[in-house]
């Protein structure tokens, strides 16, 4: 491990380990992400890590306004799904067909 950068402020909690190697930082991702931490007998067995390797573009020192971000998943969704309801509209060929 090179360089370990905890961002306080961000609102999930991120974490941001540099590795001085490719081999090293995949070892890493694939053994921390799923797994529970700080459960402490906890029910839920703790917070769920999801470990994934940098974008290149996400700035974690932003504000996070986690409302915001659910009323716009949540937005996309009902989006995608007037869009799939909407199939009749388009010719048969270009229609979504589900086969059983």
């Amino acid at each position: 491990v090179e360089k370990i950068t905890v961002f306080t402020t961000h609102a999930e909690g991120v974490v941001v380990v540099k590795f001085s190697t490719p081999v090293a930082a995949s070892d890493c991702v694939m053994g921390l992400h799923g797994a529970r931490l700080g459960g402490d007998g906890a029910p839920d067995g703790g917070r769920k890590v999801h470990a994934t390797f940098w974008d290149g573009t996400t700035d974690f020192t932003a504000p996070v306004d986690t409302k915001k971000e659910a009323a716009e998943e949540k937005e996309r969704i009902d989006q995608f799904g007037d869009w799939l309801e909407g199939q009749e509209d388009l010719p048969e060929e270009l229609r979504l067909r589900v086969e059983r």
